[in-house]
């Protein structure tokens, strides 16, 4: 069971900020993101913490609180768009097929599970490794050390779909990014198309 915690901490400078987080039962995170006046963050790109958090301790901390998955998917998708890990596919609205090294991935925007022995990678929703937990962990690493991932379009039957999930969502701002005020005034919030 994952937990999630919003951790009100601003950036060095002492500018506002926010770090969410999601949290496995054995104090792995799995997503993080940070949001404060001069950007956003994720992990893995910006951020890999490779050792176990202790999820009671940030929740009793006075800057945070516990929030519920339903609230930490909506800050999430206002900001999924914005990571560079979607730059490297060629178009992040369709199935792709790639490799990492030796290890063989699939990106599903629809977020549907494409059976098997296939695991989610940590820090993704639509990202996929073929293998175990461990290779999923190895993936992020990787990934965080910025490798090439090489990308080839899926035959028409590795077209993953979920008729429950759906592969476009709007989310109109502004909940975190107006929350936020940079010297210019608040920033400024967008229609967001996500996958």
């Amino acid at each position: 069971m994952m937990r999630y915690i919003r951790m009100y901490k601003g950036n060095e400078d002492g500018g506002p900020g926010v770090t969410l987080y999601e949290i496995d039962e054995h104090g792995w995170v799995y997503r993080q993101l940070q949001v404060h006046s001069e950007g956003v963050r994720f992990s893995p790109e910006d951020i890999l913490l490779r050792r176990p958090v202790s999820v009671g301790y940030m929740a009793s901390h006075p800057d945070a609180e516990e929030i519920s998955a339903e609230e930490f998917e909506l800050h999430w998708a206002e900001f999924d768009h914005r990571r560079r890990f979607r730059r490297s596919i060629p178009n992040p609205w369709r199935c792709w097929r790639g490799s990492l090294g030796d290890f063989e991935l699939r990106w599903i925007p629809a977020g549907a599970h494409p059976g098997g022995p296939w695991v989610r990678v940590p820090g993704f929703l639509r990202l996929y490794v073929h293998g175990t937990s461990d290779d999923a962990w190895s993936v992020q690493r990787q990934l965080f050390l910025e490798r090439e991932v090489r990308w080839t379009a899926p035959v028409a039957s590795e077209v993953y779909a979920a008729d429950d999930v759906p592969v476009r969502q709007v989310v109109d701002g502004p909940g975190l990014a107006g929350a936020l005020w940079t010297e210019s005034g608040p920033m400024q919030a967008a229609t967001v198309a996500l996958a």
